[in-house]
């Protein structure tokens, strides 16, 4: 069977065409240089033809429709089905993560924090890149997958620097959510929280996710945004896991917690583990949650292909 699978964030959309289990090409396309979901598929297929198609999207699913997050365009599957002649599946873009991660090699899983496995318990995800995604996986054959806008959830400060940063963010925003600092986006937001509150001083005129990531080591604004934006991320994964008791394992995926395990290694597990963990009177129930690291970027591509397949 041979499927289009897509991967469609605000920032780019990754489509991919399989034959079976095995991918066959891939590309990378910026989404903000096509009008619309089909323009990219078009430009991506050329004459060639598939047997169907499933993509997963930024954005809340409603019914056969979703409004992209971050992005301008409204994807609808029965016009895509229309447009392709191939059935088409849609799903949010961490249901697709979820489900990729039944496909994903032991190779591209990185345990953080060892706990045993429960396999009639549910799995959490949670993953930022350009926005926050999170899903909730409940055991079963298939595995029922819970999706979710959590990202968009009031961010919950812990202490005085972080009273602060929410205050910032409400006067910038509107209302401080946790994917107002746990993201790219949040990356940048921290570190002019940091520059303009007078917490450092920064070098970074334009700052964005990856040069504030590059400037760990020489600048005391980036290094302290990036401290803290690691222990955020792994408060707000210590809270899913709790929101259904993930006995299952939690999975951390998206595009930034990987490259920052790269660079920082023990620097970036130590205090994400240690924000996970710090969740008294409820400690033991997290110490029970197995933390794993996706390291694949496919993983979601892998889901949606999966849908595409029906599985």
């Amino acid at each position: 069977m041979r499927t289009l699978a897509g991967d469609i964030g605000g920032t780019k959309t990754w489509l991919a065409i399989h034959e079976d289990t095995r991918e066959v090409r891939q590309a990378q396309l910026p989404s903000a240089d096509h009008a619309s979901l089909l323009d990219a598929v078009r430009a991506f297929l050329g004459d060639e033809r598939v047997d169907a198609a499933g993509f997963a999207v930024a954005g809340p699913v409603s019914g056969r429709r979703v409004a992209v997050t971050n992005l301008p365009w409204v994807v609808d599957a029965d016009e895509l089905e229309g447009a392709l002649g191939v059935r088409v599946a849609l799903l949010n873009d961490f249901h697709g993560v979820a489900l990729g991660l039944a496909e994903l090699p032991e190779t591209a899983r990185v345990v953080l924090r060892d706990a045993p496995i429960d396999s009639s318990g549910p799995a959490v995800v949670i993953g930022a890149g350009t926005g926050l995604g999170k899903a909730v996986v409940v055991p079963g054959a298939p595995p029922r997958v819970l999706a979710s806008e959590g990202g968009h959830v009031g961010f919950a400060p812990r202490d005085a620097f972080e009273d602060g940063l929410a205050e910032w963010l409400r006067v910038r925003h509107g209302r401080a959510t946790w994917e107002h600092v746990v993201s790219g986006l949040g990356l940048v937001n921290v570190y002019e929280y940091v520059v303009q509150s007078g917490h450092a001083k920064g070098s970074l005129h334009a700052p964005d996710g990856g040069a504030i990531a590059t400037a760990y080591d020489h600048d005391d604004a980036a290094r302290i945004t990036i401290d803290r934006f690691v222990a955020l991320y792994g408060t707000a994964a210590g809270d899913l896991a709790l929101d259904v008791v993930a006995s299952g394992g939690l999975y951390v995926a998206g595009g930034i917690a990987p490259k920052l395990h790269v660079s920082l290694g023990e620097r970036f597990t130590e205090p994400f583990v240690q924000a996970f963990l710090d969740k008294a009177p409820m400690r033991a129930v997290v110490e029970r949650t197995r933390v794993t690291l996706v390291t694949d970027p496919k993983v979601g591509l892998l889901g949606a292909a999966r849908a595409a397949r029906g599985r």
